[in-house]
């Protein structure tokens, strides 16, 4: 096996640093630009499937599909179909795929008319990254324990 001289070695160091700082420049510049304009609405899916639609700009919220629910556990706390909307505290209750004690735990997703946003602000998984995520006006909110996803839409302008 032949060894690698040392001008190689520092050739392939070079190769490496640039290619490093090229990617990183590049995400640098994508997350700088990316989701930038204004979000005119956000839907939020469990799993492909979406569940509900907030217009931002109507200041509407649509229910689109409704979940199965096959536990009474929930007309405890009120709740006898999902997605739940709950007008008064601006969220939406969606069941979650994490289960405890065989019981699917509850997702609340809040939003904002005025400052167009969306925030996952109560659930049950491991640690709780989920409601950890913050508030966001653009990029995409993912709860992977709990098959969950909010992703915004842009405002398009037209040309004229």
């Amino acid at each position: 096996m032949k060894t690698k001289s040392p001008l190689q070695k520092k050739r392939d160091l070079i190769l490496v640093i640039t290619l490093f700082l090229l990617m990183g420049g590049v995400f640098l510049v994508y997350r700088m630009t990316a989701f930038r304009g204004e979000s005119a609405s956000a839907s939020v899916y469990y799993g492909t499937e979406k569940m509900v639609t907030v217009d931002f700009g109507l200041q509407n919220v649509n229910i689109v599909s409704k979940q199965a629910v096959e536990n009474k556990y929930y007309d405890l706390y009120g709740y006898n179909q999902f997605p739940y909307h709950d007008v008064e505290k601006n969220s939406i209750v969606l069941l979650g795929d994490y289960t405890v004690r065989g019981v699917r735990q509850l997702v609340v997703v809040s939003y904002d008319f005025e400052k167009k946003s969306m925030q996952i602000i109560d659930e049950k998984s491991p640690n709780n990254i989920c409601s950890k995520e913050g508030e966001s006006t653009g990029f995409p909110l993912i709860c992977l324990p709990n098959n969950i996803y909010v992703r915004f839409e842009q405002e398009r302008q037209l040309e004229v």
